[in-house]
């Protein structure tokens, strides 16, 4: 049986066990569970994207500790499972602020090199989508700001604040995306294109050698992997694997389960 089998066989597991628990525990655990699996799936494309080799042996190993939660909390060892979590999510915080830090620094770069090249050649929607861009870029750094300043021991309301700046950010590619189809593409053609597989279309043919960097941009900006199954994925299949037990100098100790 697979990681992925067993968080569903957890999730039935919740819903049936009115037994132990009141139906509105059942519905608080599952909803908690669910919200910290979104916050740390959502990281993925922004890993894959923007990370380096560091951030994803980090983003793997946090993955490998969500799973033992997953596996005590399926087990009702309620007080470990918990520690867990809390331990997950601490190591999540730095990750999540140096992700969100390297995405601003991308779109910023982006956002100043496209309107750059768009002067003398501006059409009608080129001002808007860089204030709009910018705009979202500086909503997102004020969330960063909000959730650094959110109470250390409070990991869950720093990890919403950081999900939502994360957010805006894949708002802000969307822009970059939109700029550089209009001003920067090697085969120029009107589009009204917004969905995901319109804009995907439009990337192939507007591209030749950039292509692909606009690809990951425009995936990441849908929380999508180009190219790859991603970390996540991989984990959760079993593919990729890190040995708990072994610490990861500097950023994680070794981690034995104790027998209960």
């Amino acid at each position: 049986m697979n990681r992925l089998q067993k968080i569903t066989i957890f999730f039935v597991i919740l819903i049936l066990s009115h037994s132990s628990l009141t139906a509105k525990a059942v519905l608080q655990v599952a909803f908690g569970v669910e919200e910290n699996q979104l916050i740390i799936k959502s990281l993925d494309s922004t890993i894959a994207h923007l990370g380096d080799e560091d951030d994803k042996r980090i983003y793997n190993r946090i993955l490998m500790h969500y799973l033992e939660f997953l596996e005590l909390n399926m087990e009702r060892n309620d007080d470990v499972s918990y520690e867990r979590l809390r331990h997950t999510q601490r190591l999540l915080i730095p990750l999540y602020d140096r992700m969100i830090g390297k995405n601003i620094s991308m779109l910023k770069l982006e956002m100043n090199r496209l309107g750059g090249i768009s002067k003398d050649k501006e059409k009608a929607s080129t001002k808007a989508m860089l204030r709009l861009g910018f705009r979202d870029i500086t909503e997102a750094e004020h969330k960063l700001t909000m959730a650094r300043n959110i109470r250390p021991a409070l990991y869950l309301l720093k990890l919403r604040e950081m999900l939502f700046a994360l957010k805006i950010l894949k708002h802000a590619g969307r822009f970059v995306v939109a700029l550089g189809l209009l001003h920067d593409s090697e085969n120029y053609r009107v589009t009204e294109s917004n969905g995901f597989e319109e804009i995907d279309k439009e990337i192939d043919y507007a591209f030749v050698l950039k292509r692909e960097k606009y690809k990951k941009i425009h995936w990441d900006n849908f929380f999508k992997v180009w190219n790859d199954a991603g970390i996540y994925s991989s984990v959760l299949k079993g593919d990729l694997k890190d040995d708990l037990s072994i610490p990861m100098n500097g950023v994680d100790p070794g981690y034995i389960r104790q027998p209960r």
